[in-house]
């Protein structure tokens, strides 16, 4: 008597079936959808990954060479303080994406994410060295802070 019907079940079965509601979805049958939508979300944070470093690859180097047409003044003061810390933000991208790229054996980037970090550190140093007493180009405006003008 193994063949036995469970009528709960066989009930159950025949008021969806009444109601117009599609069967009941196995077990396997719901495995599968949880499966499928694991991979179609890896999918998509695989894609935004790939994304977000072609981003980054991008704004590193534009900022880098957008310094060099840098708008406002940097002899002293404040100005000169925001011009270093855009620097400074520059160094931090291309540190990152150096980091993303050596991991993920992308040569050339990080040859270009290197670059534009010593690119940054040199700007940073032709600025900030003639200030703490080292002038080898002879500069001769060497304070942080702008002469008062009346």
């Amino acid at each position: 008597m193994s063949d036995e019907i469970n009528w709960n079940i066989e009930l159950r079965r025949i008021v969806r079936e009444y109601d117009g509601l599609p069967p009941e979805r196995s077990r396997t049958q719901i495995r599968l959808q949880k499966i499928q939508e694991i991979v179609a979300r890896d999918r998509l944070n695989e894609r935004l990954a790939v994304f977000g470093f072609w981003l980054r690859f991008a704004l590193v180097p534009v900022l880098t060479l957008s310094l060099f047409w840098w708008p406002y003044g940097h002899r002293c003061g404040f100005p000169l303080v925001a011009f270093l810390m855009a620097n400074v933000t520059v160094i931090a991208a291309a540190v990152s994406l150096a980091v993303q790229t050596w991991r993920d054996h992308v040569a050339w980037v990080f040859l270009v994410s290197t670059l534009c970090a010593a690119t940054a550190w040199t700007v940073i140093a032709v600025h900030t060295l003639p200030r703490v007493g080292y002038a080898p180009l002879g500069e001769t405006f060497t304070t942080w802070t702008c002469p008062a003008t009346r």
